[in-house]
């Protein structure tokens, strides 16, 4: 669905999903209103429950439909959740090799220290401190 932001005129669009979970909240909070927010200015735009139903006329089966394949999906994650609990021991993964090297970011005070004293010791003119002309 298009929409107009009364504030700054931009058009911007509501996705189906969008619609369906806003007119869900309305229905659940008996809400005429839906505060949809401008993506540019961030300010909320009141769209009418009655003009989302227009554009989403079979809204209340959407939502049944949804939730039936949100079960389905949650029964299936489960089934192969409890089977790999049940797994014997000599099957388990394996655990990574210690000998390893894992790579340790150096901090940028240890970076820069280390510069310093070979910039000090490059320069030809520098001279070793108490020494004195003569």
């Amino acid at each position: 669905m298009q929409l107009r932001c009364t504030y700054c005129q931009t058009m911007f669009a509501i996705s189906r999903e969008d619609m369906l979970a806003a007119l869900e909240h309305m229905e659940e909070n008996k809400l005429i209103f839906y505060d949809a927010h401008c993506p540019k200015c961030r300010r909320a735009n009141r769209v009418e429950r009655a003009r989302m139903e227009r554009f989403f006329p079979d809204w209340k089966n959407a939502i049944k439909t949804m939730s039936k394949e949100s079960a389905k999906v949650e029964t299936a994650a489960d089934k192969p959740a409890a089977s790999a609990g049940a797994m014997p021991a000599a099957k388990a993964p394996k655990a990574a090799p210690k000998h390893e090297k894992k790579h340790t970011p150096r901090s940028k005070t240890a970076e820069i220290s280390s510069i310093k004293p070979a910039i000090k010791t490059s320069s030809p003119k520098a001279k070793p401190a108490g020494t004195k002309k003569g």
